[in-house]
């Protein structure tokens, strides 16, 4: 039976009501309710209802080369649906799926903040009911410099990348553009702030994130997510705070930083979470490991489409796509509260 969503024009009540209800359903319940070949599901005959088999998807801004001409064409191949994603930076599909802007079937998010800024936009309706929610870990990611080998500073650049100089040293000559997202609108925006901060004390100097990023907000340095690499592209940007799989899906040089600052490693996430930032919420974020993650939220209008795809994103298939392309895959670990979801890989809270 499908249950359609009726959603009325009041912002603060009726926008949020039962967003999140259907949080993820994988493995198990793939296996058993969706048709199989050759180890994915499929749609043997997609019916209207299921807007003749579309699947959207909105997923990180990031995501967006690996996104649309490697994974989502895969997908589409393998299964028959077709495939059609947005990216933008996760908080801001958050906000938009809250708001009744967007109605994805899937939605993929760096870091599990943003999802669960979903789950709490329903749990927290006075007198509503929290249905199970849940997400599933399934990437993991580290924060690098990425910068074109043309560019006007690439020589120094390359001399950091080396360890020849200091990296910010680099990007606080007088005349260099950094480029990085909004901390309030994409979580490699904070991520960014989180990592200049932990540098400050890596490398026993306290000037080092004011040097390079100056305020939280500088507006010099604020670019949608979507479009923060091509303005590196196009030469109107020396340098970007980036993930190390977009430099990598893009071709661009970047510069490796310690692991005690990066983000990427989880033997140092005690080290990460003592660096927080606040969000204007009043939401204190601290520095974590980052991971990608997914989940299946209450705005599906294909919903076996929307497990398809978690199939096939997680699947070996799926993993290997992700890694060619610079992400580090892991083992899928769910999160949440998962007692009616069947789910056979590690769970954590």
């Amino acid at each position: 039976m499908r249950i359609k969503l009726i959603y009325t024009n009041c912002r603060y009540k009726s926008r949020t009501t039962d967003i999140l209800g259907a949080a993820l359903i994988i493995f198990v319940s793939i296996l058993l309710s969706t048709p199989v070949k050759n180890g994915y599901a499929i749609p043997l005959q997609p019916s209207s209802s299921d807007q003749n088999g579309k699947v959207f998807v909105t997923y990180a801004g990031s995501l967006a080369k690996i996104f649309e001409e490697d994974l989502g064409p895969a997908f589409q191949t393998r299964t028959g649906y077709i495939y059609t994603g947005e990216g933008r930076g996760s908080l801001q599909v958050a906000n938009m799926i809250i708001d009744g802007q967007r109605r994805p079937d899937v939605f993929v998010s760096a870091g599990t903040i943003p999802i669960n800024k979903l789950i709490n936009s329903t749990s927290s309706i006075k007198g509503k009911s929290s249905p199970d929610q849940g997400l599933v870990k399934f990437a993991s990611a580290e924060i690098v410099i990425a910068y074109l080998p043309t560019g006007r500073f690439h020589a120094d650049l390359d001399k950091a990348k080396k360890g020849l100089i200091p990296w910010y040293q680099v990007l606080s000559e007088q005349g260099f553009k950094f480029g990085r997202t909004d901390p309030e609108l994409d979580p490699k925006g904070y991520y960014t702030v989180i990592m200049s901060k932990l540098a400050n004390s890596y490398y026993k100097d306290d000037t080092i994130k004011q040097r390079v990023l100056g305020e939280d907000k500088n507006p010099k340095q604020l670019f949608p997510e979507e479009t923060l690499i091509t303005t590196l592209e196009t030469g109107h940007l020396d340098a970007i705070a980036a993930y190390k799989h977009e430099a990598i899906a893009r071709g661009l040089q970047y510069i490796t930083l310690p692991a005690q600052i990066n983000l990427g490693n989880p033997s140092f996430s005690n080290l990460y979470k003592t660096v927080t930032y606040n969000l204007p919420s009043g939401q204190m974020i601290h520095g974590e490991p980052i991971y990608f993650s997914v989940i299946i939220p209450n705005t599906y209008q294909n919903l076996m489409g929307a497990k398809a795809f978690v199939k096939f994103l997680l699947s070996p298939d799926g993993s290997s796509i992700l890694q060619r392309d610079g992400l580090d895959r892991i083992k899928p670990v769910a999160q949440g509260q998962m007692t009616k979801i069947p789910f056979t890989g590690s769970t954590s809270r």
